[in-house]
């Protein structure tokens, strides 16, 4: 009996053993396209350093997406962004502020909730330009900077590794695409589409200059009608792959 025990406790030992070697780092980015329902959350991941793009509502589910993805003995993230400050992308970061350290917030328009008071902030506008070893963050959007939580205010920015450049849009209008493509119309490779798909954003001028060979649209259970069908018709016009949170789950995108 003695022995049984020792055995099942070496085996314990083991598994714990290699849980941990399975869950540490591998130098490798990837970014993680959470399903949070309707809302966006999103986390870029290499080796020990994390950046978190929106958090999703306060449901819990970002929480168990950071749970899934990130060593469960790293509670620090280096770089949060938050595009704007509508619940459904902002709204479950006090709860993970409660389990990690953030280092870093980098936001359009102010929170208006004290959330800055113990983080470095920048409030970042078109033209800003950061850069965390190969990994290059290029804000578009807004131009100026403003006040407020609306969509017009939402951050967008292109982030370039490798190459490949993915732009994540917040919930931006159409009228700032409009704003945007005055001034900047280069060519990109992954679009997280504005808005869950609204009809209100993501106009052909604006996919025509893009060309996205993918397009990522982050929805879940909704009553607004995301995506549009009149989205998903542009999208596919321009032969973009179309990947949605509420049919994939959690995409994971892996750099090799």
């Amino acid at each position: 009996m003695k022995k049984r025990k020792i055995k099942v406790i070496l085996v314990a030992i083991f598994l714990i053993f290699i849980g941990l070697v399975l869950s540490l780092p591998d130098g490798k980015m990837r970014l993680i396209v959470c399903d949070v329902g309707q809302g966006d959350g999103a986390i870029l991941v290499k080796g020990n350093w994390q950046m978190l793009i929106d958090s999703g509502a306060d449901n819990g589910r970002m929480g168990r997406c950071l749970e899934k993805y990130l060593p469960f003995w790293d509670k620090k993230i280096e770089v949060a962004v938050i595009s704007h400050w509508d619940s459904d992308h902002a709204g479950a970061l006090q709860s993970i502020l409660k389990s990690f350290k953030v280092e870093r917030l980098i936001e359009s328009t102010a929170s208006g909730q004290n959330i800055e008071a113990n983080i470095e902030t920048m409030v970042a506008k078109a033209g800003d330009r950061l850069r965390w070893g190969e990994l290059k963050m290029e804000v578009i959007y807004p131009r100026d900077n403003r006040e407020g939580v609306d969509n017009d205010v939402s951050l967008a920015m292109v982030l370039d590794y490798q190459g490949k450049r993915w732009l994540f849009t917040g919930d931006m209008p159409r009228e700032a695409e409009g704003k945007v493509l005055g001034w900047w119309n280069k060519k990109i490779d992954v679009l997280k589409v504005s808005h869950h798909g609204s009809k209100t954003a993501t106009s052909e001028e604006w996919l025509y200059k893009l060309q996205p060979e993918l397009a990522i649209i982050s929805v879940g259970v909704n009553n607004f009608g995301h995506p549009s069908e009149e989205v998903i018709k542009r999208l596919e016009a321009i032969s973009s792959r179309i990947l949605r949170t509420d049919q994939e789950g959690d995409m994971v995108f892996l750099w090799e």
